[in-house]
């Protein structure tokens, strides 16, 4: 009898550690569910926590009317630039690739330098505590993605859909919306304070001077 007993109470202690282990193995078996999208973290106490993946950083937008900033050897005026010239540089990288041919004091604090070597052209740069404020073209050579330039008939300009004209003294000025900061002047003398801006002696309007500065909106 007492080995019956034993025997059966062997059994049933092999069954429970069987039952046990099966138990156990299930539990580390069992099929876990992922969400998609979501990374899944273990606790300590086997607490299966769901976190939302980090989502992908947004791609930079584009700058304003970004494009070829040469044709050539001109350069292209674009918003807020003439080639590879941007307003809000500093004066030392903007002057270590071009050279002047005159400078001199202008308003306050103002440096007025007119450079060349822009490919084959020469434009006006105003300078406002060392760095570039203000492109001023009024020579034949630097033009818009879509040929207006110095010379281009001024009904040209104005006959573009995104275009508003004004009138400044004795000259009309243009600005579209497509490029922020840019002026398009029959008279040089419209944009500029400098008294060695060049007047329009054209009888029929035509540009002659684009002024590229700040977007301000």
């Amino acid at each position: 009898m007492k080995g019956l007993r034993a025997g059966a109470a062997a059994l049933g202690l092999t069954s429970s550690l069987i039952f046990s282990l099966t138990l156990g193995v299930a539990a580390c078996s069992g099929d876990s569910k992922e969400i998609p999208g979501k990374s899944a973290n273990l606790t300590q106490n086997g607490t299966t926590v769901s976190e939302a993946a980090s989502p992908e950083p947004a791609p930079d937008e584009p700058a304003p009317d970004e494009g070829p900033i040469m044709a050539g050897d001109h350069a292209i005026i674009r918003q807020e630039a003439v080639g590879p010239l941007r307003v809000g540089q500093w004066r030392r990288p903007v002057m270590s690739f071009v050279y002047a041919i005159s400078a001199r004091a202008g308003r306050d604090s103002e440096d007025i330098i007119v450079v060349r070597g822009i490919g084959k052209d020469t434009v006006t740069l105003t300078f406002d505590n060392d760095t570039l404020r203000r492109i001023f073209v009024t020579h034949p050579g630097p033009h818009t993605a879509d040929g207006i330039g110095v010379g281009t008939p001024f009904t040209t300009v104005v006959a573009r859909p995104d275009v508003t004209t004004s009138r400044r003294g004795t000259g009309q000025v243009a600005t579209t919306s497509r490029m922020c900061g840019v002026e398009f002047a029959t008279d040089s003398v419209a944009l500029s304070t400098d008294n060695a801006a060049r007047k329009s002696a054209a009888s029929s309007p035509t540009v002659r001077a684009i002024s590229v500065g700040y977007c301000k909106r």
